[in-house]
């Protein structure tokens, strides 16, 4: 039998450097998602659309170009998106609950 000693070249080609684009979408989705929370604790009057809107679609688009890469890792990528679109998904589920409430019959 033989003993297959692994160099570490194949180590390092095996590790995919992740995208730019795929790591700044996931940064601004964190951002986003601090954001959104701090607003919440601190209940502001006029909600920041920054948070809500502007600055997750920011990162879904990053993140929809960092998808397109080739010999990268898509990790930051798919993990911006997916950030994203709970912010939207939130803020639409919150919104359509709070026009569901009626305070007087």
């Amino acid at each position: 039998m033989e003993l297959e000693v692994k160099s570490k070249k194949k180590k390092r080609q095996r590790q995919r450097v992740p995208t730019v684009t795929g790591l700044l979408s996931f940064v601004t989705a964190i951002i986003a998602l601090a954001g959104l929370n701090i607003a919440l604790l601190m209940d502001y009057d006029e909600f920041p659309d920054f948070f809500l809107i502007k600055l997750p679609l920011v990162g879904l688009i990053l993140g929809g170009i960092g998808l397109f890469t080739q010999k990268r890792s898509r990790l930051f990528s798919i993990w911006g998106m997916f950030l994203c679109l709970f912010i939207f998904i939130f803020t639409f589920t919150m919104f359509g609950l709070a026009w569901s409430i009626n305070p007087k019959p």
